[in-house]
């Protein structure tokens, strides 16, 4: 069975820039993964600006902005989970070493 070649796909670009001092790199990169299925982006980091080209393969405009504006709340998603867990590492770590404590696993000599 022959295969049907597929029509080329267009790809919708868009420039996004975020400021250094509000956006991690790691957070745009988290946000970009949990977005691989509907776009791919380039990160360049410059100065006090991370650049991100964003990728989206559709022929439909609209469909672009609103995935280019479903990532830009999921940075902002991600930026925040990110401060969480700066600001909850002491006391997870406390619980975790309470927890681990407690199993025994250590045996005093």
């Amino acid at each position: 069975m022959s295969r049907m070649p597929r029509a080329p796909i267009r790809v919708i670009t868009r420039d996004l820039s975020f400021d250094t001092s509000a956006h991690s790199a790691d957070a745009i990169q988290r946000a970009a993964y949990r977005f691989s299925d509907r776009l791919s982006c380039e990160l360049v980091v410059q100065n006090e600006t991370c650049r991100c080209t964003v990728f989206v393969e559709t022929d439909d405009t609209e469909i672009a902005e609103t995935v280019v504006s479903d990532f830009r709340k999921e940075v902002l998603d991600q930026v925040l989970r990110e401060r969480i867990r700066r600001e909850t590492e002491d006391v997870r770590n406390v619980i975790l070493a309470h927890a681990f404590s407690n199993t025994g696993l250590a045996l005093d000599e």
